[in-house]
């Protein structure tokens, strides 16, 4: 999911939560209901000034809006995979370290 998506997600999520509809959102804002609903679809992205009239009105953090548990999921998963990676590359380089001096010594 790319970031708008993210935000407008987030964005639907924290406005139902405050009890407001599309329409009350929009005009608290002073945008058009046109603009929250394409933000919260991901299609439209929502400028500086916006974006801190909506947090001072959701009284959320604009890193809240951003936040999304499966890019943390993601990235958990791919440093996992790096550790396994560089854990058997260090294996690997420690056995042909070792048959090397083995080798020379015969």
């Amino acid at each position: 999911m790319n970031i708008k998506g993210i935000f407008g997600e987030n964005l639907r999520t924290v406005r139902k939560k405050k009890g407001l509809t599309q329409e009350q959102f929009a005009e608290v804002l002073g945008t058009s209901l046109n603009h929250i609903a394409n933000m919260e679809r991901g299609e439209k992205f929502v400028s500086a000034e916006l974006l801190e009239t909506i947090c001072e009105t959701l009284k959320v953090s604009p890193s809240a809006l951003f936040y999304s548990p499966e890019l943390v999921s993601i990235d958990n998963s791919v440093l996992s995979k790096i550790d396994k990676i560089i854990d058997e590359q260090c294996k690997m380089t420690r056995k042909l370290i070792h048959d090397s001096i083995e080798f020379k010594k015969k």
